[in-house]
């Protein structure tokens, strides 16, 4: 049961399936993944066993009335919500959420194990018992007490993995929107990723990175050892002419190191009059992660040599302010020095007039 409850964290079947054993297991007639969305204080029912649609609707309409409301502080405890322990079996029997929707569908006394929470939800794990049969027996409770820190682990395990394929698919998406080729590449050069125009690159006969790694020219590998920060005290850009009369600009790559796996890599990027040029906000915006003040901020030292002081009297904020939003853009771009991010914004043909 616990092996399939792991598996579940990548397959969706195993989850579901790892859900009903349990709830099989505790005697229950159903069962689901009930979150709290704390904005509107409203229940989200998720991965339901043995409810059907007609009353999943009663659910909904009747939800308000769930005296398992008043236990967000004792399930935020991580301690098991039991409604005959928290309510009593006298009040429960008085309550109109069990006489006009618990019994009506044949369901009695529910449990909920307390999965964890983000910064907008609260998880659980809700069974439900069938109306008429006793409250969960002391080996049951064992039973529930053993598994559920393996129930928040795995679905803490699985909601960071939603979480990064959602933003790897935000991330593929905003780099297929740049009108030019872009990859990410190893100092031997293996392509990691790439954009679709990258794709369409490196099929074509004159792409200078050639068929495998193994052949990459010279002079790229020196820039990309460059940008790994192979054989230098740190990263730097770099970039060379094409015979297209373009250019291949090799950057450090502004991943951070734990999405890097331990490797370092580097952004190359060609850039020439066969490919869309991209507003430089949205450049800054899409290879960094730089936020609209820290674009603001690289684009005015680009083009000004003031010191400190005067930037921040004229972009209108504290010179406090200014120096957070400066060491925030030479970590995101992997620079030291304003003359370093001059020069990367140069490579990227980010000097030039107009947005």
């Amino acid at each position: 049961m616990l092996e399939r409850l792991y598996d579940g964290v990548l397959s969706e079947d195993q989850w579901r399936q790892s859900l009903r054993d349990i709830s099989l297991s505790l005697g229950a007639a159903s069962a689901g993944q009930v979150a709290l969305h704390v904005p509107t204080d409203s229940l989200e029912l998720d991965e339901l066993i043995g409810l059907p649609p007609k009353v999943i609707a009663h659910f909904n309409e009747m939800q308000d009335l769930d005296p398992g409301r008043a236990a967000s502080s004792l399930l935020a405890s991580g301690r098991i919500y039991l409604d005959y322990e928290f309510h009593g079996q006298a009040r429960l029997q008085r309550e109109p959420f069990y006489q006009e929707f618990l019994k009506p569908n044949g369901l009695g006394t529910y449990a909920l194990l307390p999965l964890g929470q983000d910064e907008e939800r609260m998880y659980t794990f809700s069974v439900q018992r069938e109306n008429g049969r006793p409250p969960l027996d002391d080996d049951e409770t064992r039973l529930m007490h053993a598994v559920l820190p393996h129930l928040r682990t795995a679905l803490h395990l699985q909601l960071r993995f939603r979480q990064q394929q959602a933003e790897s698919l935000l991330l593929r998406h905003m780099l297929d929107r740049l009108g030019f080729p872009l990859l990410v590449c190893s100092a031997r050069g293996r392509i990691v990723q790439s954009n679709h125009l990258g794709d369409i690159w490196r099929q074509q006969p004159d792409c200078p990175l050639g068929a495998r790694a193994s052949s990459l020219p010279q002079p790229i590998r020196r820039l990309l050892d460059r940008a790994c920060g192979h054989g230098a005290e740190a990263p730097s850009a770099g970039s060379l002419a094409l015979p297209d009369g373009g250019r291949l600009i090799v950057l450090p790559c502004p991943l951070t190191q734990d999405l890097r796996g331990g490797d370092a890599l580097a952004l190359l990027a060609a850039q020439g009059p066969q490919w869309r040029p991209t507003p430089r906000g949205t450049l800054l915006r899409t290879l960094f992660r730089l936020t609209p003040a820290e674009i603001r901020l690289a684009h005015h030292l680009a083009r000004h040599d003031d010191p400190l002081p005067t930037v921040a009297e004229t972009l209108g904020v504290s010179l406090n302010t200014l120096r957070t939003q400066l060491r925030s853009i030479f970590d995101k771009t992997q620079t030291r020095r304003q003359a370093d991010l001059v020069r990367l914004m140069g490579h990227l043909g980010l000097l030039t007039p107009g947005d």
